[in-house]
Parts: C-alpha cells; sequence; structure tokens
C-alpha cells in the first residue's frame, strides 16, 4: 500500500519534533528542586505589562508549570503550559509578532543560566524585575525559552525570567497593601508581598529584564515538592 505523501511528511514531522524535544529535555535524575504550579493568569495587555491595579488586564487561563532544577550541576528544565478556550481571546506576545490559543514554553537549564535561591529580587535589589515590588524567593533564575504555539514552535531562545517567591499578587491581581496600589515611583516599596502564600512568575522580555516584556504569567497555586531544605520525595 503506497502511503500518501502529505501524511508521510506529516508523519516524518511527528518524529522530527518528537526526537528535538529529547533533545531539549535533559534527564536531571533527583534534581534539587522540583516545583509544580497551577491556576496561571495572564498579566497586561498591549497598553500595560504589569497592571497593578488587577481587574480584567489579569485573566485567568488554563495551564500549569513544572520545574526541575539542580543549580549546584547547572541543569534542569522549565515547562510552561497554558491555553485560552474560546470565546476568550487567544494569547499572544505584547508585540503582536505570535498569537494561538495553545502554548507551551520550554528552557533548558545550564551553565548560562543564573540562579538565586533565599534572597530578594524586585524593587531596588539590582536583581530580578525593578518594575515589581520587592519580594523574598525561594528559587529564581534566568534562562532562554523556546515557545511552542498550537503545535508549532515560533519563537526559540526568548530572553526569560522566572521565579517561586512570596507572592505580590491579590486574589483579584491587584499588587496593593491597605488600598494603595503598587507603583515604581513609590519612595517606600516594602509591604507589598505576602509570606503567607508562593507565586510562580514567568516574564518573556524582548531584551532581556528591564526590556519590553512579551509575556507576563503568575500561576497563584505553587507547591515545592521537593528543595535543599526538604530533599525527600512528596509521598505517593
Amino acid at each position: 500500500m503506497t502511503i500518501p505523501r502529505p501524511l508521510l511528511w506529516l508523519a516524518l514531522g511527528g518524529i522530527v519534533l518528537a526526537v528535538g524535544w529529547l533533545l531539549v529535555e535533559p534527564n536531571v535524575g533527583r534534581a534539587e528542586w522540583e516545583i509544580t504550579a497551577e491556576s496561571p493568569r495572564v498579566v497586561g495587555d498591549a497598553l500595560d505589562a504589569f497592571a497593578y491595579a488587577g481587574g480584567d488586564p489579569v485573566r485567568p487561563v488554563a495551564g500549569s508549570a513544572t520545574a526541575r532544577v539542580s543549580p549546584g550541576d547547572a541543569e534542569g528544565i522549565v515547562r510552561v503550559t497554558v491555553e485560552s478556550d474560546e470565546p476568550a481571546a487567544p494569547l499572544s506576545l505584547r508585540d503582536s509578532t505570535v498569537a494561538g490559543r495553545s502554548w507551551e514554553l520550554l528552557a533548558r537549564i545550564d551553565d548560562s543560566s543564573d540562579f538565586w535561591i533565599d534572597t530578594s529580587i524586585g524593587g531596588d535589589t539590582g536583581l530580578g524585575e525593578g518594575r515589581l515590588p520587592e519580594t523574598a524567593v525561594r528559587i529564581a533564575g534566568q534562562a532562554r525559552f523556546d515557545l511552542i504555539v498550537d503545535g508549532n514552535r515560533r519563537r526559540i531562545g526568548l530572553s526569560g525570567l522566572w521565579s517561586v517567591a512570596d507572592a505580590v499578587r491579590r486574589d483579584d491581581g491587584s499588587i496593593r497593601q491597605r488600598g494603595l496600589i503598587f507603583t515604581p515611583l513609590l519612595r517606600d516599596q516594602s509591604g507589598f508581598s505576602d509570606p503567607s502564600r508562593l507565586e510562580l512568575t514567568l516574564l518573556l522580555y524582548k531584551d532581556g529584564p528591564g526590556s519590553n516584556v512579551l509575556l507576563h504569567l503568575v500561576f497563584f497555586d505553587v507547591t515545592i515538592e521537593r528543595s535543599p531544605a526538604d530533599p525527600s520525595p512528596p509521598p505517593n
């Protein structure tokens, strides 16, 4: 039986894509840090990347995130998936170069990746994103992310900043304290983080931290499955 040429090319494309993922995703074995996150929200719109006041520009989507990293060995993986179902608007980069409904972001951690552990980032710390308030991180880092949209690899090597830190977003998506909405112009930028709850934040940039933001995601439910402080795997 002769296989139609279009089907043959489709099958070959699937094999190439599967092999590509195997090459990209490292085998990190028993990672020092294993983190899962759910309840993602897309933050911002074409005019405002940070949406400090929350509301409609901070919209929930379906998705999850995992991070399995060993900073000491400079290896690991950070994977994020988000999906926007109709009738909601499709997801898009803020420069309008990419749009689609099903997104996957994958970063391979290697010796070119930067890490910060048990420190403060944001605000005036000089680490992380200075346009967000200072917060205490468990672990954070910079890495290069590949973007797959609706099954097609659309961008390679996007500059990304990811962090697992004390939450700065309230339930309504705002960054505020006692009614005061955060702005980087505030003289006193302390007190906006909540040490009782963690967030996983991912920012993609055009030219690295401090430049134009292409995508801003915040995961509201975070679980640290394993860390150097608690190296045991979670119970089955």
